[in-house]
């Protein structure tokens, strides 16, 4: 029986007899049973440790210790590295060590995703008179990401991708949020869901930090509101960058296909979106992220329900559908720079590029990822945002 070395950086198992390779989950669940060699863990402290409170099969734990025993050469019967204690749960008995230079409980506590305390939610009054939602996390220069159609400022700390995004900001930047109108936490009903009040609730989240200059983030669909704010009030944003967005919407693009598919999903959306079933909220998770894993696509199928009512997240898609801002894209004059990924399947590559050839003087990254937002584990995630924080230029906490 050889000695294993775990690298916590890149889940990289090696030793004597070879080298194997960990996803992210089984080197969380390994580096937790090494931290505590002989303790036997049962699959709810393992479950608490690892995914925290999100909300995932107990039988998860067993799928990634066979993972774990699979890369180790390991057997569940006659195990050396790792045993079954029957109706306990599992524990280290085997040597592995940990090559990283980062402590493992260091390393648990970066990987957790919703701090102890979250921030305080507080709300501002749209023009209209819309109770929008936000909050503010870190400190540093002040980034504001654009609002979206499927976020909720507390559960977001938890999702599998954009909660990567929040920590990772959060620790360069006075990272300000809000939930778009008739989402998450704002206000569901009677609101009029239409782009130039979206613009209106990113004006008054801006006034309500009192910040001479901001940079804009603008995610997705909030690409476009980000541009019209910045057309509308030029000299109060120092940066604007462009993640994953487009100018045109699908029913703008001159595709009959997208069309066709645009009214098919707004219809599906409006007939099935609570349902207990989740074929139709699966469909966007696809779409979203696509190398997401099962535990990573059960949370976001349920958290989808959270959002908002099935009229509210209609509107929202046919409204975004119908958006096209590239006549205003020649008229922006704040720095911009917009980040793309070149197998996004919500947001085509071709829209990313007609966003940063039309923007005068934009400037592009292009990343190597199938999914609209990226996830930490991904070797482009360290890249993209060490671009947010290179273009603003802000120092690497």
């Amino acid at each position: 029986m050889g000695q294993w070395v775990l690298n916590l950086n890149d889940g990289k198992l090696s030793s004597e007899q070879g080298n194997a390779s960990l996803s992210p989950k089984a080197t969380d669940i390994l580096a937790l049973l090494v931290a505590k060699p002989g303790v036997v863990l049962s699959r709810e402290e393992i479950l608490h440790a690892v995914w925290k409170d999100l909300h995932v099969s107990p039988d998860l734990v067993r799928e990634y210790i066979f993972e774990i025993r699979k890369a180790l050469g390991d057997k569940a019967k006659d195990s050396q590295y790792i045993e079954t204690v029957g109706r306990r749960g599992f524990r280290l008995i085997g040597q592995i060590s940990v090559q990283s230079g980062e402590d493992i409980s260091s390393f648990h506590r970066r990987r957790n995703l919703q701090p102890d305390t979250l921030p305080t939610v507080k709300f501002c009054q749209s023009y209209d008179g819309t109770s929008i939602a936000h909050t503010a996390s870190g400190e540093g220069y002040p980034l504001l990401i654009s609002g979206s159609w499927m976020t909720h400022l507390e559960q977001d700390w938890q999702n599998p991708a954009y909660g990567d995004y929040i920590r990772h900001l959060s620790q360069n930047f006075s990272l300000i949020r809000y939930d778009q109108r008739g989402n998450g936490l704002s206000q569901w009903a009677n609101v009029d869901i239409s782009f130039d009040r979206m613009v209106d609730d990113m004006e008054v989240v801006v006034d309500a930090y009192g910040f001479e200059k901001v940079a804009i983030l603008g995610l997705s669909q909030g690409a476009s509101v980000s541009v019209a704010y910045a057309l509308r009030h030029p000299s109060r944003i120092s940066h604007l960058i462009l993640s994953g967005g487009y100018p045109r919407g699908r029913r703008q693009r001159g595709n009959r296909m997208e069309f066709e598919e645009s009214e098919a999903l707004v219809q599906l959306i409006r007939t099935s979106w609570g349902n207990d079933n989740p074929a139709i909220r699966q469909i966007l998770t696809t779409m979203f992220m696509p190398d997401a894993t099962k535990e990573e696509t059960q949370w976001f199928n349920e958290f989808q329900k959270l959002c908002g009512p099935a009229e509210n997240i209609a509107q929202f898609r046919a409204l975004f559908d119908d958006i096209n801002v590239s006549g205003l894209l020649p008229q922006v004059t704040v720095p911009t720079l917009v980040i793309h990924s070149d197998r996004d399947a919500v947001a085509p590559l071709s829209e990313g590029k007609l966003l940063a050839s039309k923007i005068p003087n934009a400037l592009f990254v292009q990343l190597n990822s199938p999914n609209h937002l990226l996830f930490e584990a991904e070797p482009d995630f360290t890249r993209m945002i060490a671009s947010i924080r290179d273009f603003v230029e802000v120092p690497n906490n």
